[in-house]
């Protein structure tokens, strides 16, 4: 198996919306949303074989063609020792009203109460402080993320935001290219810091240079393609799992079979709880060259990176040996697509109770 590290670059503003339609007007505004692994799956892609969609339409191009499987995309800023990881604070970090740092537990004191999921899981998470919440956008790197994985501490140093969110105005346009009446509108762009892009690990493939520069946050707008850089460090496999308790974190957006909100765990474990963030809206389609128009796609929900679920292993052994296969790999999506474009990546790490 080969391995190769690939960042995209942009150079201008990115805009990606979620697909999902919007009504023109002078009160509308059309929300961001961060590049997915589809997304980036298709840039990565494009510069291997320029085909549209040519690992859906042909499964068999994948290792010969394109990459057998992309992992990504993960947040990366280029410092003196290279590309480095940018994280999702995990969902059951949480901040209080007056700053303090801290996480949700578990405990004795929330038995007899009920929820919608008390069938598919037994414990329900609480902050110690009534008045915390967990945050938004805030990030770590990677030794922070680690550092939480393996022994639990929580950092409250956020790594500045790798961009700033811009709003623009626009206003469409009919076939003739004239504006329409009453058509204006709002769009959010993302406007990287300098040194931040988007990494991915390429597994196989054609040897081939990945160089140039290639489509990607928007039309007309192109990123600078880094190819075979130095592996991005993420954090590593933990040599222990206590009592066999295992923590999943989940690095990037996933679709699990079903559309579940939580992984097929195949019996091998138990889910004591989660953390889970609002879903996160995917949508796919297709380009049409000789039409210029896009086929009909999917929508999906999507659990958000940063998603955190308590598994109980039935001793240490299993859990090693389960985390030892899964750590830093896709954990099965509801297509097989998605696990090869970089759909549930997953992290491992240990959690205790109360």
């Amino acid at each position: 198996m080969t391995e190769r590290w690939v960042v995209l670059e942009p150079l201008d503003t990115v805009t990606i919306r979620d697909g999902r339609a919007f009504d023109m007007g002078q009160e509308s505004v059309a929300h961001l949303t961060l590049p997915s692994p589809a997304t980036f799956a298709g840039a990565i892609g494009s510069i291997y074989d320029s085909t549209p969609g040519l690992a859906r339409r042909d499964p068999s191009a994948r290792g010969t063609r394109l990459p057998r499987q992309v992992q990504g995309p993960i947040v990366v800023r280029r410092g003196v020792d290279g590309w480095g990881a940018l994280l999702p604070v995990p969902c059951d970090v949480v901040v209080s009203e007056d700053g303090e740092v801290g996480r949700l537990v578990t405990g004795e004191r929330f038995a007899g109460v009920r929820s919608d999921i008390h069938d598919q899981v037994p414990v329900l998470l609480a902050a110690t402080d009534a008045d915390a919440e967990h945050p938004e956008q805030l990030w770590w790197d990677a030794q922070q993320l680690q550092e939480y994985l393996h022994d639990g501490e929580i950092s409250g140093y956020w790594v500045d935001a790798p961009w700033q969110v811009e709003s623009r105005s626009g206003l469409a346009r009919e076939a003739d290219r004239t504006v329409a009446e009453g058509m204006y509108y709002s769009i959010e762009h993302l406007r990287p810091e300098p040194d931040v892009g988007f990494a991915g690990r390429c597994i196989d493939g054609p040897d081939r240079p990945l160089e140039g520069t290639v489509a990607f946050g928007g039309q007309g707008r192109r990123a600078e393609v880094h190819g075979d850089v130095p592996p991005v460090r993420l954090p590593g496999l933990p040599g222990d799992f206590p009592g066999g308790r295992l923590l999943l974190y989940l690095a990037t957006p996933a679709v699990f079979p079903g559309g579940s909100w939580r992984p097929d765990l195949g019996g091998e474990a138990e889910l004591v709880t989660a953390a889970v963030d609002k879903a996160r809206v995917i949508t796919t389609g297709m380009a049409d060259r000789r039409s210029g128009s896009f086929g009909a796609g999917r929508l999906m929900w999507a659990v958000p990176p940063g998603a955190v679920y308590y598994l109980q292993f039935r001793d240490e052994d299993a859990a090693s040996a389960w985390a030892g296969q899964v750590h830093g790999t896709a954990l099965p999506q509801a297509d097989d697509w998605m696990m090869t474009a970089g759909f549930g990546l997953v992290l491992t790490g240990r959690w205790t109770e109360g």
